[in-house]
């Protein structure tokens, strides 16, 4: 492949990733500026009737945060991906290092193998190379691209030791023994919380429980005695005033408790959206059906 036809290859590959990171952005203010209005004309139209009032205030803020907060989460998935391919992209630079190539030459034929979401990204390298640019300004960049703490301080590292003249191999060698680890203590902080994990989920299932046992039980009796807990009579209205609170408290204590559990077992809050989404949408789910 000749200089003009990488140059093609490389400009239709960032036109491909410009093309999705605009929709993204599209996707991410249209849904936020629709989240908005739909507020708005709630204030404005249905402020007295508390219960389609709530309901249209939830589905208003899941419009203004729901795709940016999923936009952010396929990015996490992403890095977390290149994250864990990197190590093999270390292990083969190395191979070609102690079989006597140059470390250029090395990354050149890496970037003929698979690694997933890193591949374009060495291929790039590769190519960024060929054309003659710095290597301390093309592992910069890359990294500034990945924008991975992980990747970031291996590259920083590896850009050191090329400076100082010292032994690439034997540096290139313990990064990747270095990172293959890291992410081995990852997937076992990640087993070693699992019963954390589920105890989160039964804590959460129980709250769910007593929730809808309140609503469907307490509250009803509440009604029929004409007083309420407090001491204030009871009305139709103030039962509804009851089930739009009970509404609200299972969202926020699925909100928090999936956020948690992320945080626990991967390190990441992003990576609790997946335990908030179950959460929220079981939650209610439930909470409709039964009452």
């Amino acid at each position: 492949m000749n200089l003009r036809e990488k140059i093609r290859e490389l400009s239709k590959s960032a036109d491909e990733w410009l093309k999705v990171s605009k929709e993204r952005e599209y996707l991410v203010l249209g849904s936020f500026v629709i989240g908005v209005t739909i507020i708005v004309m709630n204030f404005l139209l249905f402020q007295g009737v508390v219960q389609v009032f709530t309901t249209i205030n939830i589905l208003g803020a899941s419009l203004i945060v729901g795709p940016a907060t999923i936009a952010k989460y396929v990015e996490y998935k992403k890095s977390r991906k290149i994250e864990s391919m990197f190590p093999n992209f270390l292990s083969d630079v190395v191979s070609g290092t102690q079989s006597g190539m140059t470390l250029t030459q090395s990354i050149k034929a890496a970037s003929k193998n698979e690694y997933g979401p890193l591949s374009p990204y060495v291929k790039k390298m590769a190519s960024q190379i060929d054309w003659g640019i710095p290597f301390d300004q093309v592992l910069k960049g890359i990294a500034k691209e990945l924008r991975s703490k992980l990747i970031d301080r291996t590259v920083s590292t590896i850009i050191e030791t090329h400076r100082s003249g010292g032994s690439i191999s034997d540096v290139l060698e313990s990064v990747s023994t270095s990172v293959t680890e890291v992410e081995r203590i990852k997937e076992e902080r990640k087993a070693h919380v699992y019963s954390q994990i589920l105890t989160g989920y039964v804590i959460y299932f129980v709250f769910l429980g007593v929730i809808i046992g309140l609503q469907k039980f307490l509250i009803p009796t509440l009604s029929f005695t004409g007083v309420s807990q407090f001491g204030v009579p009871s009305t139709k209205e103030s039962t509804g005033n009851y089930n739009t609170v009970f509404q609200n408290l299972i969202v926020i204590q699925g909100l928090f408790s999936g956020l948690a559990i992320g945080k626990m077992s991967e390190g990441s809050i992003m990576a609790g959206l997946k335990h908030v989404i179950v959460f929220i949408a079981i939650g209610l789910t439930a909470f409709v059906l039964i009452l």
